[in-house]
C-alpha cells in the first residue's frame, strides 16, 4: 500500500544478517534476490545470495562460496533487459574490533541466467585480475546487455574499473586511478547511465563520471556532502537520480548538476554533552560532520541558525567547559583536540600528544587515542580536565601541558594480537577507528574527588581511590581474559552520585557477534560486581548507563535500539523508548530534569522533565495522583507554547509550566485549575472539549452576556485519559476580550506573563481534589528585582483590562445594531416607523465611537497599511511594547497608556450616553407591544 503499513519478513541468518542488496523482479513482485554478507563479526554460512518466489515469506540459498564462511554478497545487480540475468559480487571481509577484513580466496564475480537458480563463476574469466581481489562493484548498462562495469579491489595496479562487452566472458582494464578505488571497503560502487552506453558512475570520497565507457573519469560532480556510497537512476530517466553519502540523502532531476539539500535529523552523534546556559545548550560531535552544539529549546523551534560549532572534530566528545560558559573543548580522531571561545571564534589546538598517527597500526603509535576518546573535566575542580589515550592524562592549564596520570600502571590490555594492522590483506585503512587498546571512558566520583574510574575498549575497568597514584583493575569477572568475554568495550562508567563506592557499567561484544546487553554495578569500588541488565532484549546491547542524580536507584540504558530505565538500580529493566524511533542510543545525560539523547542517525533528542519517573510508585499508578510537579522557569520569550496536553513537540519544547498527574479511570470529569500563592484563581480548564472557563470578572461578564463574549475557540482541554497524563500552563494570565474578525498590526490579546513567585496546580478528578505548590522561578538570566516584576505585570493586567473594554465595547455596538435591525419586527406598524427612527438614530450615535475605537475599514491583515489603526490597536501594541523583557514599564510607557485611556474614556463615554439615551426609548416601545428588552452586556468596569 505504497508504504504506509508494513510486515517483518525474516531474514535469512536471522536479524543480525547484513544485508548488501535487495533486487525485486521487475514484472513479478514475489521473487526478491537477496546479496547478504551475512554476520559480518564472525564466521558463518548464512552468506551469499538468497532468492524468494513468494514475496519474502521463505527464502532459498542459492548461491554461497562453498567451504568458506566468510564470503558474502557485497553487491548484486539485475540485467536490465533480462531479469533472468544475474551478476553478484561476491566479498570476503569481516570485522572485529580491531580489525577489518576486505579480500581473500572467497572474493569473485558469480553470473546467472536462469534467475539465480544456477550460478557461473566467472572470477579469472580473461581480462581479470590473476590475483587476491577484495571489494567488488557491479554494473549493467540498461542500453546494452552485454557490456558489464566491474570495479576491483585488487593487489597493486591490479585494481580498478574493468568492463566487458560480452557479457563477462572477457574483460579490459579501462582505469586504475586511485581516486576511484582508494579505501576500498568502504566505498567500490559503480553504476551505468540506463540509456547512455558509455556514461558510467563511480562513486568514492568523490563522486565521478565516465563519458568514454570507462577509461576515464575526468568529470567530478559536486554532491552536498562528500563519501559517497549509493545511487539509484531512474530506468527511464537517467536525469533523475537519488545519491547516498556521508550527510544523507540528495536528489537530483539533472544528471547531478544539482541537488536537493540535506536537512534531515540523521545526524550520527557519538556523545551527548551539556552546557550551563539557561536554557541548557546540547552538543556532540557527528559522523563525517563538524561538531555542533544548540540550545534546548527556544521561540519558535530550534532553527538552523542557531546551531553553532564547537571545534574538535567528526568524531569525539564535546566538552563544555563548566564554569566558563563558551568556552569548548572537543576532540576527533587521530588524537586531535581543540579549545574554541565561542564568544572570539578563536580555537588552539591542545592536542595531548602532536604526532600525527595517520596510517600506522596501533602497535606502533607510542601514544595512542581512539576515535571517540574521552574529554571530562573533574566534578570538583574546573580547572582539572582529563583525556584518555592508551594513558590516561590530566591537565590543569586548559591544555597547554598533560602529563601522565598512571606513569607505571597500565589501564588497558594491550595484547599484541589486537594492536597490528587494522586493515588489509590488500587495503589497509588505518583512520583511528580501529586503533585499539585505549581508554575509551572516564569518570571521577562526583561525591568523593580522586576517585577516578577508567575503562578501555580492549576489556579493562581500573579504579584509583587516590587521584591516580596508585590503580587497582576491577574488571567484572566474567569480562576478563580468559572468562570467555573478553574484550569486551567498557563502553560508559557512571559513578553514582549517592554513594562514593558505587559505579555502574556499560559494555559490549556487538563485534565479536555478541549482541547481548552488559551492564554491571558496584558498590565495593570494583572488589565485587552485579550485572544488572535483565529485563532487556537480549539482542540489544549497551552503549551507556546514567544514574539520575535525584532518584537513588533510578538508571537509565542507552542501547542499539533505544533507551531503557529502571527504578530499582538494575534488577529489572523496561523500555522508555516512547516515539523515540528505533535508533542506537550512544550516549544520555541528565539535566535540568530532562534527559537528552545522542542518537546514531536521528540527531538529538530531549525527554522533558523526567519528574514523573523520579516521584512514581506502586501507590502513585493505582489512584489519582498528581506529581509534584518541577518549578518552571519564567521565559519571557516573544511567542510561547500552546497550553493543553503536552506531547512530542519536536524543536519547540514546552517553556512553561508542565504539570503530570495519574488517573485511575478513564473519562473521569476533570478540572484544572492555576491559583496564586494566595488561592485566587488565574485559569481554569475542563476535561470537556468544549469547556474554557475563566474565573475572572472578565470572564463572568463575557458568560453573563449570553453568549456575546463566549470562549475562544479551540480552548484548551483537560486531559483525562486513563494512566498517565500531562497538560502544559503557558504561564499567561488570560488574554484580552477580542472579536470576531478582528484585525490587529503588531498587537495581540495574549495575557501578561505571571510573575516569579508561589502558585498552585489543582486536580479535581471525580470527587478527589489534590492540590501542588510550585514555585515559578526567575529567568536566571534576567537583572530583574522583585519589584521590577510587579511593576510590570501591574501595568499588563491595566492595559489588558483596557484593550478588554475597548474590544468590548465594539462588539456592545455591533450587538446593539444588530438587534435594532431584527426588533423592528417585534413591533407593531404603527409603532415600526418611530422605532426604526430611533434605531437608526442610535446606530448612527454609537457607529461613530465605534470607529473611533476600532478600525472598521479593515478587512485582511495588511488593510492597516492603509487604513490607519486606532485606538483598541493602539492599547493592545502597549501591551506587547511594555511586556518585551522583563523590565518595569517605561516612563512613556505610562504616559501613552494615559492618552490613550483619556481618548478611550471620551468614546466610551459617548457610546454610554447614546445607549442611556435612546435605548429606553426602544425598549419602552417593545414594552408596549409586549416583548422583551434589548439586553446589552454592560462593560466591565461598570461589574
Amino acid at each position: 500500500d505504497g508504504g504506509r503499513t508494513w510486515s517483518k519478513l525474516p531474514l535469512p541468518g536471522g536479524d543480525r544478517t547484513h544485508i548488501a542488496r535487495v533486487r525485486v523482479h521487475p514484472t513479478n513482485p514475489d521473487i526478491v534476490w537477496l546479496g547478504s554478507l551475512g554476520r559480518v563479526f564472525s564466521r558463518n554460512p548464512e552468506r551469499g545470495v538468497f532468492k524468494s518466489t513468494d514475496g519474502g515469506k521463505t527464502w532459498r540459498h542459492v548461491l554461497r562460496r562453498a567451504g568458506n564462511d566468510s564470503t558474502g554478497v557485497t553487491d548484486l545487480v539485475v540485467d536490465p533487459n533480462d531479469p533472468n540475468v544475474l551478476y553478484a559480487g561476491l566479498w570476503e571481509a569481516w570485522r572485529t574490533p580491531y580489525l577489518l577484513n576486505s579480500g581473500g580466496p572467497g572474493s569473485g564475480i558469480f553470473k546467472s541466467i536462469d534467475g539465480g537458480e544456477t550460478w557461473t563463476e566467472i572470477t579469472r574469466n580473461p581480462g581479470l585480475p590473476k590475483g587476491m581481489i577484495g571489494n567488488i562493484g557491479l554494473a549493467v548498462s540498461g542500453a546494452k546487455s552485454s557490456r558489464v562495469w566491474a570495479i576491483i579491489e585488487a593487489d597493486g595496479e591490479d585494481g580498478g574499473v574493468y568492463r566487458s562487452d560480452d557479457a563477462g566472458a572477457t574483460w579490459t582494464k579501462l582505469n586504475t586511478e586511485r581516486k576511484l578505488r582508494q579505501r576500498a571497503w568502504y566505498y567500490t560502487r559503480i553504476y551505468a547511465d540506463p540509456k547512455d552506453t558509455n556514461r558510467v558512475y563511480v562513486l568514492n570520497v568523490g563522486f565521478f563520471r565516465s563519458d568514454d565507457g570507462g577509461k576515464t573519469f575526468p568529470t567530478s560532480i559536486s554532491v552536498p556532502h562528500g563519501d559517497n556510497h549509493d545511487m539509484w537512476i531512474a530506468p527511464n530517466d537517467p536525469n533523475r537520480m537519488v545519491e547516498g553519502n556521508d550527510g544523507g540523502a540528495n536528489v537530483s532531476f539533472t544528471a547531478g548538476r544539482a541537488w536537493t539539500n540535506q536537512q534531515f535529523a540523521t545526524a550520527q552523534m557519538y556523545h551527548v554533552s551539556v552546557t550551563n546556559d539557561w536554557p541548557y545548550h546540547v552538543c556532540g560531535a557527528q559522523q563525517d560532520n563538524s561538531t555542533y552544539c544548540a540550545p534546548s529549546r527556544a521561540p519558535g523551534g530550534i532553527a538552523t541558525n542557531l546551531w553553532y560549532d564547537a571545534g574538535g572534530g567528526e568524531s569525539g566528545y564535546v566538552t563544555p567547559h563548566p564554569t566558563k560558559n563558551g568556552i569548548f573543548f572537543a576532540g576527533s580522531y587521530g588524537g586531535l583536540l581543540t579549545r574554541k571561545d565561542r564568544a572570539t571564534g578563536f580555537s588552539r589546538n591542545i592536542t595531548v600528544w602532536p604526532d600525527n598517527p595517520m596510517g600506522y597500526s596501533s602497535e606502533d603509535i607510542k601514544h595512542r587515542f581512539q576515535w571517540t576518546f574521552p574529554i571530562v573535566f573533574s566534578p570538583h575542580n574546573a580547572n582539572v580536565l582529563y583525556a584518555g589515550g592508551s594513558e590516561l592524562w590530566r591537565s590543569t592549564d586548559e591544555g597547554a601541558s598533560w602529563t601522565i596520570v598512571n606513569p607505571t600502571t597500565s589501564l588497558v590490555r594491550a595484547d599484541k594480537k589486537a594492536m597490528g594492522p587494522s586493515g588489509g590483506p590488500i587495503t589497509r585503512d588505518q583512520t583511528g577507528v580501529e586503533t585499539y587498546a585505549t581508554i575509551f571512558t572516564f569518570a571521577e566520583s562526583p561525591l568523593q574527588p580522586g576517585v577516578l574510574w577508567t575503562g578501555s575498549d580492549d576489556g579493562v575497568v581500573s579504579v584509583s581511590r587516590d587521584n591516580g597514584k596508585t590503580w587497582t583493575r576491577v574488571t567484572p569477572p566474567d569480562l576478563r581474559e580468559g572468562a570467555g568475554k573478553e574484550f569486551a568495550r567498557i563502553s560508559i562508567i557512571e559513578p553514582s552520585p549517592f554513594n562514593a563506592g558505587t559505579a555502574y557499567v556499560a559494555a559490549n561484544r556487538y563485534q565479536q557477534d555478541d549482541f547481548e546487553p552488559y551492564l554491571y554495578k558496584t558498590t565495593d569500588f570494583g572488589a565485587t560486581w552485579t550485572r544488572i541488565d535483565a529485563g532487556i532484549t537480549r539482542s540489544d546491547f549497551t552503549r551507556t548507563v546514567r544514574a539520575d542524580p535525584v532518584r537513588a536507584g533510578l538508571l537509565y540504558a542507552g542501547t542499539e535500539r533505544g533507551v531503557w530505565m529502571s527504578l530499582d538500580d538494575g534488577a529489572h529493566w523496561q523500555s522508555l523508548r516512547l516515539n523515540l524511533p528505533p535508533v542506537p542510543v550512544h550516549d544520555l545525560v541528565i539535566k535540568d530534569g530532562d534527559l537528552v539523547a545522542g542518537t546514531h542517525g536521528r540527531s538529538f533528542w530531549i525527554l522533558d522533565d523526567l519528574t514523573p519517573l523520579r516521584q512514581v510508585t506502586p501507590q502513585t499508578v493505582a489512584a489519582n495522583h498528581v506529581y509534584v510537579p518541577r518549578d518552571p522557569t519564567r521565559a519571557n520569550f516573544a511567542g510561547g507554547f500552546s497550553e493543553g496536553r503536552s506531547g512530542p513537540t519536536g524543536a519547540n519544547p514546552p517553556l512553561g509550566a508542565v504539570f503530570h498527574y495519574h488517573l485511575n479511570a478513564a473519562n473521569q470529569s476533570v478540572k484544572i485549575a492555576l491559583l496564586d500563592s494566595a488561592g485566587r484563581m488565574i485559569r481554569e480548564f475542563a476535561s470537556a472539549s468544549d469547556s474554557v472557563l475563566r474565573a475572572d470578572s472578565i470572564a463572568r461578564a463575557r458568560a453573563a452576556a449570553a453568549g456575546e463574549f463566549g470562549p475562544p475557540p479551540g480552548g484548551a482541554r483537560a486531559p483525562n485519559r486513563r494512566g498517565h497524563n500531562t497538560f502544559a500552563w503557558n504561564l499567561r494570565y488570560p488574554d484580552a476580550v477580542g472579536f470576531e474578525g478582528m484585525i490587529l498590526w503588531a498587537a495581540s490579546t495574549t495575557g501578561p506573563l505571571a510573575p516569579p513567585g508561589r502558585y498552585q496546580f489543582r486536580l479535581i478528578a471525580g470527587t478527589d481534589t489534590i492540590t501542588r505548590p510550585f514555585t515559578l522561578r526567575p529567568d536566571p538570566r534576567s537583572t530583574a528585582t522583585p519589584a521590577d516584576y510587579k511593576a510590570q505585570f501591574a501595568f499588563l493586567q491595566k492595559v489588558r483590562d483596557r484593550f478588554t473594554e475597548a474590544n468590548e465595547a465594539v462588539v456592545r455596538s455591533r450587538v446593539v445594531k444588530g438587534e435594532v435591525t431584527t426588533r423592528v419586527k417585534d413591533v407593531l406598524p404603527a409603532d415600526s416607523a418611530e422605532f426604526a427612527a430611533i434605531g437608526a438614530r442610535l446606530a448612527k450615535r454609537i457607529s461613530e465611537p465605534e470607529g473611533e475605537i476600532y478600525q472598521v475599514k479593515n478587512r485582511s491583515n495588511q488593510d492597516p497599511l492603509n487604513y490607519p489603526i486606532k485606538l483598541n490597536n493602539k492599547i493592545g501594541a502597549l501591551m506587547g511594547t511594555a511586556g518585551q523583557g522583563d523590565y518595569p514599564p517605561t516612563r512613556q510607557a505610562g504616559e501613552v497608556y494615559g492618552e490613550l485611556s483619556g481618548k478611550l474614556q471620551v468614546q466610551l463615554d459617548v457610546m454610554e450616553a447614546a445607549l442611556a439615551e435612546e435605548l429606553p426609548k426602544l425598549n419602552a416601545l417593545l414594552k408596549k407591544n409586549g416583548k422583551p428588552p434589548i439586553n446589552v452586556p454592560r462593560p466591565v468596569r461598570a461589574l
